[in-house]
C-alpha cells in the first residue's frame, strides 16, 4: 500500500512538471499588444474624377500593452488624414485614409501597409479600391485606329459619355477633310453621343495621325481631343513600311555566331487580289543579305533580311531595300532600312 502511494505521488509530480504554464505564469507572453482590423478592404465603386474620397479603418487593441503604429506605406496619391501613434490596451481607434481622384482614371488598386509592434501581426495590409470615371468618358478610348486598302470603305466608332450632372452638348467637330470624314449621332440627348470616322477609299496613301477636336458645352472640359490614326494601303504594299535592324555589337556577334540569324528581319510584299505576283529585291547596303520566297497563294512574297558579318563595320546603317514587281501600276517600292553597329 505504501509503495502504491509513493508511485502515485511520483506520477502526480511528473504531470505537474510536464503541464504547460498558464498565462499568469508567463507574463512576457501575456503582456503584449494584439491588433485587430474588423475590416481590411474598402471598395468605393465608381467615382467621378476630381472627387475626394475618405474612409476610416477601425483598429482595435485586444492586448494588454499599448499597440504602436511604427509606419504606414500607401499607394500614391493616398494619404493619411488622421491616425494616432498608439492605442491603449482594450482601446480602439480609426485610421482615416483620403484619396483625391483629380488626374486619375480607370481602376485604382490602392494599398495601405500598416507596420505594428504586434509580433503576431507586424504588418497589416488594407485595400482602398475602385474605378475612377472621367467627367466626360470617351469609350473605348479617345482614339481611332483604322486601316484599309485603296478602294475599300472602312469605318469605326467611339462613344462620348457624359457623367456630369449637367447635360452635355457637342457643338462642333473639326478636323482635316482630305483623309476621312466624320458623323456625329445623338444616342441620348445630353448624355451619350457616337462619333464615327469614315476613311476615304480614294484619299492619300500611307500612315497618318491627326487630331479630331470636339467643342463641347462643358465648363470643365470645353474641348475633347481624339486621335485619328489611319492607314490607307495601296493595292501593292509592304509590311512593315520600314526595316529597323536595331543595334548590333560586333563583340556579341563574334561571341555568338548564331546571333545574326536570330536578328534577321522579315519583310512581306503583298498584291491584293493577285494570282501571279512576282518580285525581286535589291539594296544599296552591302552588309545586307536578302532572300525571298513566294507565298502559296501567289499574291505575296516573304523576304528575309540578314546582316553579313564579313561586311559589318562600326557605324550607322542608313539605306533602303528596293522591291521590283511585275505590277504595271506599282513597278517598284522603296523600303527604308536603319540600324547601328557598335564595336
Amino acid at each position: 500500500m505504501q509503495l502504491i502511494t509513493r508511485s502515485l505521488a511520483a506520477v502526480a509530480l511528473l504531470l505537474v512538471t510536464l503541464a504547460p504554464r498558464s498565462a499568469s505564469a508567463s507574463p512576457d507572453a501575456a503582456a503584449s499588444p494584439h491588433a485587430v482590423f474588423p475590416q481590411t478592404s474598402f471598395q468605393f465603386g465608381r467615382a467621378l474624377t476630381g472627387t475626394v474620397l475618405e474612409h476610416e479603418f477601425l483598429l482595435k487593441n485586444d492586448g494588454s500593452t499599448p499597440l504602436r503604429i511604427a509606419n504606414v506605406l500607401l499607394t500614391s496619391p493616398l494619404v493619411i488624414s488622421s491616425m494616432p501613434a498608439s492605442i491603449p490596451p482594450g482601446g480602439e481607434t480609426t485610421i482615416r485614409v483620403r484619396l483625391d481622384t483629380s488626374g486619375l482614371r480607370g481602376n485604382f488598386p490602392g494599398r495601405i501597409n500598416v507596420l505594428l509592434n504586434d509580433a503576431s501581426l507586424p504588418e497589416a495590409v488594407l485595400s482602398f479600391e475602385g474605378q475612377i470615371v472621367p467627367l466626360i468618358e470617351v469609350s473605348p478610348a479617345p482614339a481611332f485606329f483604322l486601316a484599309a486598302r485603296r478602294g475599300e470603305a472602312r469605318q469605326a466608332s467611339i462613344d462620348v459619355i457624359n457623367h456630369q450632372p449637367e447635360p452635355l452638348q457637342i457643338e462642333e467637330v473639326s478636323h482635316m477633310r482630305d483623309r476621312f470624314t466624320t458623323k456625329l449621332e445623338t444616342l441620348e440627348a445630353g448624355r451619350r453621343y457616337r462619333l464615327t470616322l469614315l476613311l476615304k477609299p480614294d484619299g492619300p496613301a500611307g500612315r497618318h495621325s491627326e487630331s479630331i477636336v470636339l467643342k463641347t458645352s462643358s465648363r470643365s472640359q470645353p474641348t475633347i481631343t481624339v486621335a485619328a490614326n489611319t492607314y490607307l494601303r495601296e493595292r501593292v504594299y509592304t509590311f512593315p513600311d520600314a526595316v529597323d535592324l536595331g543595334t548590333v555589337r560586333l563583340t556579341d556577334v563574334d561571341r555568338d555566331p548564331n546571333l545574326l540569324e536570330r536578328l534577321a528581319q522579315t519583310l512581306m510584299v503583298y498584291q491584293f487580289g493577285g494570282s501571279d505576283f512576282s518580285v525581286s529585291v535589291r539594296s544599296d547596303l552591302p552588309e545586307l543579305d536578302l532572300s525571298s520566297e513566294r507565298g502559296p497563294q501567289r499574291d505575296r512574297f516573304q523576304t528575309t533580311v540578314r546582316l553579313r558579318r564579313d561586311r559589318l563595320k562600326p557605324g550607322d546603317i542608313r539605306g533602303s531595300i528596293v522591291v521590283d514587281t511585275n505590277d504595271a501600276q506599282f513597278p517598284s517600292l522603296v523600303v527604308p532600312v536603319v540600324g547601328s553597329v557598335l564595336p
